[in-house]
């Protein structure tokens, strides 16, 4: 008799984790370098680009988090037995950025369901802990959905609205 898997991975990061109500928008990578999938991106006049530890972001410009799609070209992902699965939108593609829904993100290690969400300024790293005062960015409608465990690689996060519209 075969054995019930009793807990499955959240993903892999940028990966869309629910879909009944995401919405995904397609807007250019304005960054001179690669967005990894599962980044947070912000705003800008020439579309979106990572959070930036030189000229740190507000909550006011934060679009959503680069997603991972099917149609992408192999060679444009890691290889198929990889640990770590990455892959990046490289600068000048038009990328896909989940702007709310659920997500898989890699950076977030620790947290509790619904624990808010924050970028440390220092690192660009995705965090719960509200750190020092100026020292974090909070993403006020960012709550975690599924925190992180030893079976995954990723923590679920959910977009509950449209900060950017």
């Amino acid at each position: 008799m075969g054995k019930v898997q009793k807990s499955f991975n959240n993903g892999w990061a940028g990966a869309v984790s629910r879909s009944i109500d995401d919405i995904i928008i397609s807007i250019k990578n304005a960054s001179g370098g690669n967005i990894a999938f599962g980044a947070p991106v912000f705003m800008t006049e020439n579309g979106a680009v990572p959070f930036s530890t030189d000229t740190p972001q507000d909550f006011s410009t934060f679009l959503g988090f680069a997603a991972r799609v099917a149609d992408k070209t192999p060679e444009e992902y890691p290889a198929p037995n990889a640990v770590n699965q990455e892959g990046v939108w490289k600068a000048g593609d038009v990328m896909e950025v989940l702007v709310r829904g659920s997500i898989a993100v890699r950076t977030i290690s620790a947290g509790t369901r619904g624990a808010p969400v924050y970028i440390r300024k220092s690192d660009g790293k995705l965090t719960t802990s509200e750190g020092s005062s100026g020292s974090t960015v909070l993403l006020e409608n960012v709550r975690i959905r599924n925190t992180r465990d030893t079976y995954s690689p990723c923590c679920e996060v959910v977009v509950n609205k449209r900060n950017i519209l």
